[in-house]
């Protein structure tokens, strides 16, 4: 994995490491090591997304956002984002 742009990341899941494993992270974090923000959803609870994705856009003064999550999520954070004046792509949920 190259990194050719800068970048943020924003990964919620329960222990990343045991979800996507050390291979997977170990090459984000190679890759970008300053743009991952991990939050264990285990021992953390879920975050508002919205919110933290809003805050992360304007720290880094970013473009646009991609998310990748479930329908629900993935809605909500398109809204809370373009709602805000900021672009924002998920998956189309019409197929």
């Amino acid at each position: 994995m190259e990194r050719k742009i800068p970048m943020r990341l924003l990964w919620t899941a329960p222990n990343v490491r045991d979800t996507f494993g050390d291979k997977l992270v170990d090459s984000i974090l190679a890759a970008a090591p300053d743009a991952p923000c991990q939050i264990d959803t285990m021992s953390q609870g879920k975050p508002d997304m919205v919110r933290l994705a809003y805050h992360m856009v304007k720290d880094f003064e970013a473009e646009a956002v991609i998310i990748i999550s479930n329908r629900k999520v993935t809605e909500k954070v398109v809204y809370g984002m373009v709602s805000r004046g900021i672009q924002a792509f998920g998956a189309i949920w019409d197929s």
